[in-house]
């Protein structure tokens, strides 16, 4: 067992559980604490409340071995040695980052303590937020009990498990570096680089790092546009690009863009921070700009080959913004079914994770008259269309004699250049995909 105890606020969320679990599977005596008492109830009891490959198993393994506890109370927390930051930080309608979470978790420690502790933030947080939450301690006389330091995350849902256990790089930043420190080498596996450096530079690493691959998709994807009018092939394009090891192929296919609840809100805030200092973040701008024409432009496809999307039924394959998780925040299937349905199509959708509005933690409101179901094959009966949204291996293995026979018309878009084209068309089915 390990001397350091360990604490986590926001400990039942997607990026705390993985946290919590992982450090309390390494040896430390780690308390993730919530107030979601539900969802606390329903862990306890084997329900996890998310996907994600091999984070049941560890909780359970954990929890089992008394390493792992779950609280509601603040006060379980004021004996811990080092405590884990994982709240969330939402956009606001101007883009900014939403730190009222933040500020709120640090106020709680500060308040609930009789001895000193690291408060460690993973949540992503704009430039400067630690070093204003150290001003905020010393002003209310708290600065004893607290001290700062940045850690970001960069774990990527459906592989976060693996990800904490195979860091590229952990960065860590305060203005005591032995603190830093100390932070680092509670996970870092032995030979993985450890950056210790300043708040700021370690806050601006995580909002850079999600800035520019989302440049490079949106790149990607502009390329994809003149690819498609020139009788190009744009995963061809991808791949001997992406053998340059300058470029390297991560991030280089083009599609529907990018989604979820972290490159686009992590863009806007980092925009809204440009415009904080009074600059213009041009490339970001255009990177967003071009995102969002991906979204319109699978509807713009449709509308060509159907005209008038009024009572056409439409098949929608994937609600997840990326397979291997149920993950529906801030999807680009959200965006683009409101759209469909704007343009009075009728629509159904199937996900494999993601069986129902409820399941997705979306309202009956959100997509009124949307039907789900359970099966690609079910979507399909009888549409003018379907729209392939998500990356999911169970769509690449789809049989499409059969799925042809079930649809009104075979007209296939997909957002995620799964198939060939020339097989597509062997089987007489009207396939678009994106720069092909």
């Amino acid at each position: 067992m390990k001397e350091s105890k360990i604490g986590v606020i926001g400990g039942l969320g997607h990026i705390g559980l993985i946290q919590a679990a992982c450090l309390a599977k390494l040896g430390y005596k780690t308390k993730a604490y919530d107030i979601n008492v539900e969802k606390m109830k329903g862990i306890l009891q084997g329900k996890m409340p998310f996907e994600e490959p091999d984070l049941a198993d560890l909780v359970i393994e954990t929890i089992n071995s008394g390493l792992l506890k779950m609280t509601s109370q603040i006060t379980d927390l004021e004996e811990v040695d080092i405590i884990f930051i994982c709240v969330g930080t939402p956009s606001l309608s101007n883009g900014e980052a939403d730190l009222s979470q933040v500020y709120a978790a640090v106020e709680q420690v500060a308040h609930n303590r009789n001895k000193h502790c690291l408060a460690v933030v993973k949540s992503t947080v704009p430039v400067g937020t630690s070093r204003k939450l150290t001003k905020y301690l010393k002003e209310h006389n708290l600065s004893e009990k607290v001290t700062m330091v940045s850690n970001p995350e960069f774990l990527r849902e459906g592989s976060g498990v693996t990800d904490f256990w195979e860091p590229a790089r952990i960065v860590v930043g305060g203005e005591v570096k032995e603190a830093a420190e100390k932070v680092a080498k509670i996970y870092a596996p032995p030979g993985v680089p450890i950056i210790n450096t300043s708040w700021e530079n370690s806050e601006l690493i995580k909002y850079a790092s999600n800035a520019f691959l989302a440049t490079k998709i949106s790149f990607i994807n502009e390329i994809a546009l003149l690819s498609e009018k020139v009788g190009g092939d744009i995963r061809v394009i991808s791949q001997g690009m992406g053998q340059d090891p300058r470029i390297n192929p991560m991030f280089l296919e083009a599609g529907v863009g990018f989604s979820g609840p972290c490159l686009e809100k992590d863009l806007k805030s980092l925009i809204a921070q440009f415009q904080k200092v009074h600059r213009k973040a041009s490339i970001l701008e255009s990177v967003l700009q071009v995102n969002e024409g991906q979204r319109q432009g699978l509807v713009e496809k449709l509308q060509e080959q159907l005209g008038n999307l009024k009572d056409k039924k439409i098949g929608i394959l994937g609600m997840a913004f990326k397979a291997e998780t149920d993950d529906v925040r801030q999807s680009h299937s959200l965006p683009i079914v409101k759209q469909l349905l704007s343009l009075g199509a009728v629509v159904t959708v199937s996900d494999p994770w993601v069986k129902t509005a409820k399941q997705g933690g979306l309202s009956e409101a959100e997509l009124p008259g949307v039907e789900w179901v359970s099966s690609p094959y079910e979507a399909a009966g009888g549409k003018d269309a379907i729209l392939i949204l998500t990356e999911w291996q169970e769509y690449k293995e789809l049989d499409f004699k059969k799925l042809k026979a079930l649809m009104l018309n075979p007209l296939i878009v997909d957002g995620r250049n799964l198939f060939n084209a020339k097989d597509m068309e062997r089987l007489k089915i009207n396939y678009l995909g994106v720069g092909i």
